[in-house]
């Protein structure tokens, strides 16, 4: 992309490098290297040609498809094969992880939810966040203060035990929490890490858990199980909070259906090099197409004016189509605007068919489309005995019937998320918020 020109290098970590922008001082160039790292320790870094190329397009559609749900990033736009463009930050020195599947660290720590070898791992019904502190050669100082010191290397990045505290306690983030010698005997004030603001925690919160659920949708279309990620925030020169560094193959663990890993833990794990850059390759094909969202209806379709439409929200991807034509009244009608309505919208859709009295609307149009139908018996309060009219079907005429407006968006909606991400996040927050166990 034309406009942006290198300028003086700020900062460079193991696997990339950020740069200044000559003709901007709002935006940062980060530029990826070809280093693969495992361990925190360099005799492990090894390279292959396509690792900075493949990470940087996986990063880049995953925040152009963060976006577009909404989610706050420091990121503007792709430079190049190598580079983005993005906001310069101030990082919080922190990295939050959210976890549906119990492994790695968190294992460790809780050793007591392992399953047997060969046995798929504990499933969490409700994402577990975790919070870890960035340290760097066993400290951390922020705004020239030191907060943290003394920790061996391989104490570094310590588990946070009590995140929704003022002061926090840092934990040994590799044995079992009960274990004296996890105690690393040091605190830090949430605050200070948190630049003065402690409301921040809270979102942060919620920021990592719709990323992950987006992130977890859009895999599951792909027929790829997201395990865990890691996911570190910075505070724009605007004071806005938003998710920074980068969200790539290295960020998470990634299965398929047989639970063969396709992240940077295959590397860790001690595959071939060029079995871990073919996954890297394929991984990247896979978030290729990540924001594009497929473009699918929801048809709020009334016999009369007098039938109220139920209420729906906006979501990226979901077209809401309303119609008003009488099943009895207009048959053939019925059946030409189902027709337009299938060749409008190949991603397909859901019908959600309210009518009073006797409501032949609903399996009018379950008959004729594979799209599913959902009815509503706008009279039921009051007549009972019209819900008839719509629950024994003939063969070949699968319809719901649903009496409460909202339910039947919620299910109509469940239906569509399984094809958008977005949607899928959005249904999916609302879910777990019922769950206070999370098991």
């Amino acid at each position: 992309m034309a406009g942006y020109k290198r300028g003086k290098l700020i900062a460079e970590g193991k696997t990339k490098k950020i740069w200044e922008d000559k003709n901007d001082r709002k935006t940062v160039i980060v530029e990826y290297k070809d280093d693969i790292t495992a361990f925190n320790d360099p005799k492990f870094t090894k390279r292959f040609k396509s690792k900075g190329r493949n990470s940087n397009l996986t990063t880049c559609r995953i925040f152009e498809l963060l976006k577009k749900a909404g989610i706050p990033t420091h990121y503007i736009e792709q430079i190049s094969e190598m580079e983005f463009a993005a906001k310069p930050c101030k990082m919080i020195m922190i990295e939050a992880v959210p976890r549906r599947y119990a492994f790695g660290s968190f294992l460790k720590r809780n050793p007591q939810l392992a399953t047997p070898e060969g046995e798929p791992p504990i499933y969490f019904r409700k994402l577990i966040n975790e919070l870890f502190l960035k340290t760097t050669k066993g400290g951390l100082v922020i705004n020239g203060k030191i907060l943290v010191k003394g920790l061996t290397p391989e104490q570094d990045d310590p588990f946070i035990l009590n995140p929704d505290e003022e002061k926090w306690k840092l934990i040994f983030p590799k044995i079992p929490v009960w274990d004296p010698e996890s105690d690393l005997k040091r605190t830090v004030e949430r605050k200070k890490v948190l630049f003065g603001d402690s409301k921040r925690l809270g979102i942060i919160d919620e920021i990592m858990r719709k990323t992950f659920l987006i992130l977890e949708g859009a895999f599951a279309q792909k027929n790829f199980r997201l395990i865990d990620m890691k996911i570190e925030f910075g505070i724009t020169e605007q004071g806005e909070l938003v998710i920074a560094d980068v969200i790539d193959n290295d960020s998470w663990r990634l299965r398929d259906p047989k639970w063969k890993e396709f992240s940077k833990q295959a590397f860790r794990d001690g595959e071939a090099l060029d079995e871990v850059e073919f996954k890297y390759g394929i991984v990247s094909n896979l978030v290729s197409d990540f924001p594009e969202i497929p473009s699918q209806a929801l048809v709020l379709w009334t016999g009369s004016e007098k039938d109220e439409m139920p209420e729906v929200s906006d979501v990226p991807g979901i077209s809401v189509v309303k119609k008003v034509i009488s099943g009895h009244k207009k048959t053939s009608l019925c059946l030409d605007e189902l027709k337009k309505l299938e060749r409008e919208f190949p991603g397909g859709g859901v019908v959600i068919a309210k009518v009073g009295m006797s409501n032949g609307l609903g399996p009018i149009l379950a008959t004729h489309t594979h799209w599913p139908v959902i009815s509503i018996p706008a009279s039921a309060k009051l007549f009972p005995d019209d819900v008839w009219s719509t629950l024994r079907m003939p063969s070949d005429v699968p319809m719901a019937l649903i009496e409460r407006d909202a339910n039947a968006v919620d299910f109509a909606l469940n239906i569509l998320a399984k094809k958008n991400p977005i949607l899928y996040m959005n249904r999916r927050f609302k879910i777990e918020q019922f769950d206070t166990d999370a098991n």
